[in-house]
């Protein structure tokens, strides 16, 4: 009976890793007036090296210049795609409404500086298309039109802004 106590125990306190508040779904899913949809692209035009491309935006506070959460609970969205060069795919996520930022977890840099992204409560906030170019750098292109059309809803364009890179988090035990 006492081996069973600490699985138990381990299962308890562990019980929270993982947890993100933000969700992939379909861009016509509802979204409630205390939710926002955040929607951005990815393509690859450049050779990647590996069978798959992912990219993740993390909520970002913008008084401390910092990812929220932690190991246990964090809110990012990830997007990922296969490695062959591409048209646009895009990706829609509910997330609770506030900023979010280019992950520096991602595996290159973004052209231009790390970008916070605004994601207003009831809204779908079209961020761009990130793409990685045949240069092996990752820029990031706005083209409403064309979003639009391929989600079928009308889009707002994410309120953009330069911020320092955020550092990552290490998870140690």
């Amino acid at each position: 009976m006492r081996w069973l106590l600490l699985p138990l125990l381990l299962a308890g306190l562990l019980s929270g890793c993982g947890i993100n508040h933000a969700r992939p779904v379909s861009y016509t899913e509802v979204i409630g007036n205390h939710r926002a949809m955040v929607i951005y692209g990815v393509k690859l035009e450049g050779v990647w090296r590996y069978p798959r491309f992912s990219l993740l935006l993390e909520e970002f506070d913008a008084n401390t210049g910092k990812i929220t959460g932690n190991c246990w609970v964090r809110t990012h969205t990830q997007a990922t795609v296969d490695s062959t060069p591409g048209e646009v795919r895009y990706f829609a996520f509910d997330v609770p409404p506030g900023q979010y930022v280019y992950s520096p977890f991602n595996a290159k840099w973004l052209n231009g500086g790390t970008l916070a992204f605004e994601a207003p409560a009831g809204k779908r906030t079209y961020v761009g298309d990130f793409v990685f170019e045949k240069n092996g750098t990752v820029s990031l292109r706005q083209d409403l039109a064309a979003a639009g059309a391929s989600v079928g809803w009308p889009l707002s364009v994410a309120d953009t802004r330069v911020v320092n890179t955020p550092f990552i988090f290490m998870c140690t035990m």
